[in-house]
């Protein structure tokens, strides 16, 4: 006779401990991925490339849609910055937040509360920027989509 047990994996806890050091800023702007990136690296002094190892699958309509990650590391620190573009052929990856553009994390090492308000302020001032503000990881129901 044959068990039909069925497991499920609560990951709950892994979604935690991925945002736990982590801040997530939304932005809305008007520039397309690879002109935003390029004005962040040459204002801000990152040096945002797409990361081709990171790909956000996400199935929706019976069509797979892929998110492109692009990625930038603070030289000698465990800080790394990942920028999400929100939108792709149509679809958007965090439909909580349908309006933002771009989806910014930064993991790390992070300890700087002024740094980020400083951050914001510079995104802000930005040609092209309608808003950029921080987005509590808490208020994220599809958080996991951020995930890789």
């Amino acid at each position: 006779m044959k068990n039909n047990k069925t497991l499920i994996l609560d990951v709950t806890d892994s979604y935690e401990e991925f945002f736990e050091d982590a801040i997530i800023i939304g932005i809305v702007t008007s520039h397309k991925s690879y002109k935003f990136c390029l004005r962040l690296n040459k204002t801000l002094n990152f040096d945002f490339r797409l990361n081709t190892d990171i790909v956000i699958e996400l199935k929706k309509k019976q069509r797979t849609y892929h998110f492109p990650v692009y990625q930038s590391d603070v030289v000698h620190s465990h800080v790394k910055h990942y920028l999400y573009d929100n939108r792709h052929d149509g679809e958007v990856l965090l439909p909580e937040f349908k309006n933002i553009d771009f989806i910014w994390l930064v993991k790390g090492d992070i300890n700087y509360y002024n740094q980020l308000q400083d951050l914001l302020h510079i995104i802000n001032s930005m040609d092209g920027i309608q808003l950029a503000s921080e987005i509590p990881h808490s208020e994220l129901p599809n958080r996991e989509y951020l995930i890789f």
